[in-house]
């Protein structure tokens, strides 16, 4: 009897450490970022896990049209700015990032689209705290009416000189995009960040672009934290 008690404390024991060790491991992952290598159908991959803020911008002189109703002129203003109210959201928004990075959030990059209002968004959110600011084209809005034609990198750069715009084209917006290019854009915008080195990033975009994106609706000026976790082939020589 006391034999069969002792196997069974024995085994719970050893599920106990086996699960602490799992969990530790994740713990560890989590807090020091690095690439985890895993087994999926006999193939190794490397896992790639970042922590993401998904932001849509404030309210654009195009958006409060549309909630009047004047959808023409609503649609034909090019490259909005934000409104007075845009610009409270932003206000607001920043008392709550803040406050995150108080909390310890590190946000080692901005991605922003090269729209005026989503460069005034993340500015308003995120400027000052000593974070590098990238713009890039692949998460500006589907560009299916003027509102949403861009403006050339060429003007926006001495505006915002505190953007880095190196990877974004003269002319960058598509005026003959689709449901398939914009499909197409945001795969390739998934893999262009797997690629980036930094693990924590802020990404300033537009409700279009992020529903194809995450398939999530976003209100104007709203803030969403996603972990995304990414696996890639292992290439055979090794890490």
């Amino acid at each position: 009897y006391q034999r069969r008690v002792r196997g069974v404390l024995r085994n719970i024991c050893q599920c106990l450490l086996r699960f602490m060790g799992a969990l530790l491991t994740r713990i560890l992952d989590r807090l020091i970022w690095k690439p985890v290598y895993c087994k999926i159908n006999g193939q190794t991959y490397k896992r790639i896990e970042k922590q993401l803020l998904f932001v849509r911008h404030a309210e654009g002189y195009h958006n409060s049209l549309f909630d009047e109703r004047k959808v023409h002129e609503a649609i034909n203003i090019r490259d909005p700015e934000l409104t007075p109210l845009g610009n409270n959201q932003v206000a607001d928004l920043r008392k709550e990032v803040d406050i995150l990075i108080k909390s310890g959030v590190k946000i080692e990059k901005v991605i922003v689209s090269p729209m005026t209002r989503t460069l005034q968004t993340a500015w308003g959110t995120f400027g000052g705290h000593n974070i590098p600011f990238q713009a890039c084209h692949l998460v500006s809005e589907y560009c299916d009416a003027p509102c949403n034609y861009g403006t050339r990198r060429s003007q926006l750069e001495p505006q915002w000189q505190q953007v880095d715009f190196s990877i974004v084209p003269e002319v960058w917006w598509n005026e003959d995009e689709t449901d398939v290019t914009i499909t197409l854009r945001a795969k390739r915008f998934r893999e262009w960040l797997f690629k980036q080195p930094e693990k924590c990033l802020a990404i300033v975009s537009h409700a279009g672009f992020l529903h194809e994106l995450l398939q999530e609706q976003f209100r104007n000026c709203e803030l969403k934290r996603i972990n995304w976790i990414h696996r890639s082939r292992r290439q055979a020589r090794g890490h």
